[in-house]
């Protein structure tokens, strides 16, 4: 007899999955989470779907939740009369037929609707495809075999329609051939059929118990494929499903297919993608939903999603406005930043104006100061010298004195009157973008923003609306304590939390501006203003690109997230679609937060974080600690600054995780001891002086 020999390949989707020409007579598939998938969490969430499906068709009487538990109990009843044979759907729809009190012929319907969304969910796998395609090229026949209630001429169908099964393939079900895998009959049963030793068989399942273990009882080669498995997102995400109608259970379907479909070579883009696909694409999209949704309520003509968080927003709301009939929402990109827009605004260098320049973020130099006012330090040279500011201290952090000296050069003179015709300057321009873009077109519109206090849209909506247009809705992810407006030019809604308010989810994660603001990473450089060219308005870039994301991982970002919408099933008959996925995307935020795996917190702990509103200052958001950092922290007393954005990142990102998660503890407690000794002893100091003073007038009377 001759033997093939065995070639492999690496897998282009899953690190470490083999692809192989198998060299056996018979290649043989599992179906389910093998070669295909659902586009929901788990096999019951299908259930629920239906049930919405056939309330609003007025086919069923109870709850779509009722439904699906009758239908689950419905199959457990008729496997237990059944047993140790498997059962068909029919026979599954009979036995309901009886709970819902309705004809065998009326649950039949019901039956046939299953199958209908059935079809409707299930997708190939990539991976599978090409394990199929290799294994045919080396003459092997393929076999599918599948313990189910579907039936063969069913999944023959499905399969076709994906490509994946040929003529001369075979499928065997356990419903009608009444074996099964999880006793190893079925195997044995497809050895006879194909007319081949148990040993010419190779099988790969994604079940351990029936697909691996008692295939190699029965002595078949196996190949254990459990990437279609729920990860710990998908699993967060699932359990949410009843609360949230469905929607939840389609978007740990649509994270699994993003998976599984976008290509991730090394360990590192594994865990970018799969961080990407399964925690920022399902929060970034419930927020997209409730969008599209309340502007449709408010009647909104035009939708705005300004520059660089709203580049990858206005992306999903494209994608997913194609899949809900009935938007005609006009939905655009507008450049802008707190740089270009709140200079705008400027008419007087007042105390709030002064308080905006000098707010202390990022740099605190006199360079990253003025910056936001479109100046340098050496426009106003001769004033800075004058005030004591000498050059060389023009990039490094101001101490509070300079920073009030600063303040009083800035409020009179040379230096007052060019930041008041920059403002100028840049309102006029940003008037003619706005009215180039249409922001001044008659009808109600609105703004997309990720985090903030408000005041940049608000800045925006000040000179748009002086300029005659409408009053815009502004819509927040997260809208930040101390933006509160003692004149507001729009209507703020946030969808996360409003700290102002003390509404939503507030304080899920210490700092969730960072994450947002990284998730939603533009690919171009920061928006320093505007100019005219050829009779058009256009943005002035920093940079064209913003090679820095884009280094650490951006495409792979927005493709795993765009193959996450393309893949979300949102049939408004089937899921509901306003339903508040809030809470399982705050777990969700909070497990890959606090307990990142190491390759998550490589591959997120490199995206570049801007901490200042001008770009000038931009560092990692967590790099692994070494020796010296541990050194210094403990010679210092204080974290060494690449673990304070995120510390859980650093320290996860880090080879000695658990003993430099044990030191920087003691270094906090070390830290936080002296100073709660020090407040303990100037208090008791106080309490002492003050009783002293009390004795010393009681003995005066």
């Amino acid at each position: 007899m001759t033997t093939r020999t065995n070639i492999t390949a690496t897998s282009k989707h899953v690190p470490g999955l083999k692809v192989h020409a198998l060299g056996s007579r018979v290649a043989s598939y599992g179906i389910f989470d093998t070669l295909v998938t659902r586009l929901v969490g788990t096999p019951s969430a299908v259930f629920l779907l239906l049930g919405r499906r056939l309330c609003a068709s007025g086919l069923i009487e109870c709850t779509p939740a009722a439904f699906a538990e009758h239908r689950r109990e419905a199959e457990r009843q008729a496997r237990q009369i059944a047993h140790p044979y498997d059962v068909t759907l029919e026979t599954i729809y009979r036995e309901l037929s009886d709970s819902l009190k309705m004809s065998e012929r009326d649950a039949q319907a019901l039956a046939e609707a299953e199958r209908a969304l059935e079809t409707e969910l299930i997708r190939a796998n990539p991976e599978m495809r090409d394990h199929i395609n290799n294994a045919r090229t080396h003459g092997d026949r393929i076999v599918f075999l599948s313990d189910m209630y579907l039936s063969s001429e069913f999944l023959e169908a499905r399969l076709t329609d994906l490509g994946l099964f040929q003529k001369g393939d075979s499928c065997y079900v356990s419903c009608e051939t009444k074996k099964s895998k999880r006793y190893g009959d079925s195997f044995r049963d497809m050895a006879e059929r194909e007319a081949v030793s148990l040993g010419m068989i190779s099988h790969i399942g994604d079940n351990y118990g029936a697909d691996i273990l008692a295939a190699r009882k029965a002595g078949v080669r196996t190949e254990y494929f459990e990437h279609a498995h729920l990860n710990r997102y998908e699993k967060i995400l699932e359990t949410y499903s009843v609360a949230t109608d469905g929607l939840t259970s389609v978007m740990a379907g649509a994270s699994r297919m993003a998976r599984l479909s976008v290509d991730a070579p090394s360990q590192v883009q594994a865990a970018l993608r799969d961080v990407s696909a399964g925690v920022i694409a399902p929060v970034l999209a419930g927020y997209v939903l409730w969008i599209l949704r309340r502007a449709k309520y408010l009647g909104l003509r035009r939708l705005y999603f300004v520059s660089r968080d709203g580049q990858i927003l206005l992306d999903i709301a494209q994608r997913m406005s194609q899949k809900i009939a009935g938007f005609d929402i006009e939905l655009r990109y507008f450049y802008g930043s707190r740089q270009a827009l709140r200079i705008a605004e400027l008419r007087t260098i007042d105390d709030e104006a002064l308080t905006w320049i000098l707010r202390r973020t990022g740099e605190r130099s006199v360079r990253s100061y003025l910056a936001r006012v479109n100046l340098t330090p050496e426009d106003i040279r001769a004033s800075l010298l004058e005030a004591g500011l000498s050059e060389r201290d023009w990039s490094t952090p101001l101490s509070e004195k300079s920073r009030k000296a600063l303040g009083d050069v800035l409020v009179c003179g040379t230096p007052a009157e060019m930041i008041l015709q920059r403002a100028s300057d840049a309102r006029d321009l940003l008037i003619r973008y706005a009215q180039q873009e249409g922001m001044l077109d008659a009808g109600e519109w609105g703004l997309v923003d990720t985090c903030g206090r408000g005041q940049m849209l608000n800045s925006l909506s000040q000179v748009v609306v002086k300029a005659g247009a409408v009053a815009p809705t502004a819509f927040y992810f997260q809208l930040m304590q101390g933006g509160e407006q003692t004149e507001s030019y729009c209507q703020r809604e946030a969808y996360f939390c409003d700290e102002s308010r003390q509404s939503g989810y507030i304080k899920v994660i210490p700092d969730l501006t960072h994450l947002i603001e990284l998730a939603c990473s533009g690919d171009h450089g920061l928006v320093q203003g505007y100019s005219e060219m050829e009779g058009q308005i256009v943005p002035v870039l920093k940079a064209e690109q913003n090679t820095a994301v884009i280094d650490a991982g951006l495409p792979l970002l927005r493709q795993s997230c765009a193959t996450f919408v393309d893949s979300l099933f949102l049939d408004p008959k089937a899921v509901d679609l306003g339903a508040d996925t809030r809470a399982a995307s705050a777990e969700l935020i909070k497990k890959f937060w606090y307990t990142p795996g190491r390759w998550e917190a490589r591959a997120w702990g490199a995206m570049p974080v801007e901490t200042d509103h001008a770009g000038l200052t931009v560092r990692p958001l967590a790099s692994p600690l070494t020796a010296r950092d541990v050194c210094l922290a403990i010679f210092r007393l204080r974290r060494p600054p690449k673990a304070l954005l995120w510390p859980q990142g650093c320290f996860a990102a880090s080879s000695g995780l658990g003993s430099y998660k044990f030191i920087m503890r003691i270094v906090d407690w070390l830290n936080r001891k002296p100073k709660a000794m020090f407040r303990r002893w100037s208090s008791l100091s106080k309490m002492s002086t003050t009783k002293s003073h009390s004795g010393s007038v009681n003995q005066l009377e």
